[in-house]
């Protein structure tokens, strides 16, 4: 280990010049680096942030850092220290989806506005929908906004582009209240009826169901407490927090609901025994209310997938029935509260939104078919 001219010991890498300045040097791959500066504790911080920048791809020759070298600096530096787990799979998905085939190899410093406008459109034109777009704007714009604050480049060029105009939308799949019925006949002897009818039952999303606990649950006061939502990432599952502050709430109990938890928790401690070694409960997910056959979490692509098989034997039988997704749940559970006079201002804490005008934005197709009925109660005054 060096050592400078009192003899003290020099950390790895660097050393003390003839002239009394300090240089540290290092290789990487083949290629020799360096840094120098009078004082030790300036060329110590030097030191560590060129081999910092040379080995993440990001060396000061700033013209060479590519979107997707900075793509994976920014994700892993700033925002997986900083955000939710789920968060980042978000990000990760758009990114490599939507952004990395037709930027990553280019240049950071060589985007122009022209190439997210590009992008947008793109998009827009292939038919993904406003969020979507949204989302991937969100990312680049995370992305070049850390890049200013780092000096890698002097403007962010996704704020001068626009995103697309939206169109209209195809109104949110809503089952009738007879569909509901027709459903729950033909889904009551799959190990999918329970899940669905609390869905039904209580408006809460995919995840948080197959993500609910008994820890969770509160028979005594009838109340489900919404603290967990169940993600998958790097091929495993593990509990989140809700989707945002809002969405970590408390459900009052239907008696259904109540009487389905009360029996699925003896059957799961019949089950538990009879199986013994067979009973697959992942570690930190043996208190799930919802898992397969032999204790394994739910999978969220076999729910819709077996969900689908469903609706192919209910056409099967000659009965008219449109495809459905878990969050069809969720939409027609909000839709009876409407229809049956519930405040959509009780509605949005049950359904954990954050502002009342996405409650009313996401059920405006409800109000149509009350609007006489409610206009009527003020016919009196006139």
């Amino acid at each position: 280990m060096a050592k400078d001219k009192n003899g003290k010991e020099l950390p790895k890498g660097i050393r003390q010049k003839a002239d009394g300045r300090y240089e540290g040097r290092f290789r990487y791959e083949g290629k020799d680096y360096s840094v120098v500066d009078k004082s030790l504790t300036k060329c110590k911080k030097l030191f560590n942030d060129l081999r910092y920048e040379v080995e993440n791809g990001l060396y000061a020759k700033q013209e060479n850092i590519t979107v997707e070298s900075w793509f994976k600096t920014w994700i892993d530096e700033y925002k997986r220290p900083t955000v939710k787990r789920g968060t980042v799979t978000v990000y990760e998905g758009h990114y490599n989806c939507y952004i990395k085939k037709e930027l990553g190899s280019k240049k950071l410093k060589s985007i122009r506005p022209e190439h997210i406008q590009k992008l947008y459109n793109d998009l827009h034109r292939s038919g993904f929908s406003r969020n979507t777009i949204e989302l991937t704007g969100v990312v680049l714009s995370g992305m070049y906004k850390q890049a200013v604050k780092n000096k890698i480049i002097k403007d962010n060029p996704v704020q001068y582009a626009t995103l697309p105009r939206s169109t209209s939308h195809e109104e949110r799949r809503v089952m009738t209240l007879e569909e509901q019925q027709t459903f729950m006949k033909y889904v009551k002897d799959s190990y999918l009826a329970d899940i669905c009818e609390v869905a039904l039952s209580t408006g809460m999303r995919s995840g948080e169901l197959r993500g609910m606990c008994w820890k969770d649950i509160d028979f005594k006061n009838k109340i489900i407490h919404v603290n967990h939502s169940l993600n998958f990432n790097n091929k495993q599952h593990y509990l989140d927090t809700p989707k945002t502050i809002t969405s970590k709430r408390d459900i009052p109990m239907l008696d259904n609901v109540y009487s389905i938890l009360k029996r699925r928790k003896k059957q799961q401690a019949i089950l538990r025994i009879r199986l013994g070694d067979q009973w697959q409960a992942k570690k930190g997910l043996e208190d799930l209310v919802f898992t397969s056959e032999f204790g394994y979490p739910m999978n969220r692509d076999r729910f819709r997938h077996d969900l689908n098989d469903i609706i192919s034997v209910i056409n099967q039988d000659g009965i008219k029935f449109q495809h459905i997704t878990p969050h069809t749940f969720r939409h027609t559970f909000a839709t009876r509260c409407i229809e049956n006079g519930m405040s959509p201002q009780v509605l949005k804490t049950i359904l954990g939104h954050s502002k009342l005008s996405m409650t009313m934005d996401l059920y405006s197709h409800v109000l149509p078919n009350i609007k006489a009925d409610e206009m009527q109660k003020i016919a009196n005054l006139f």
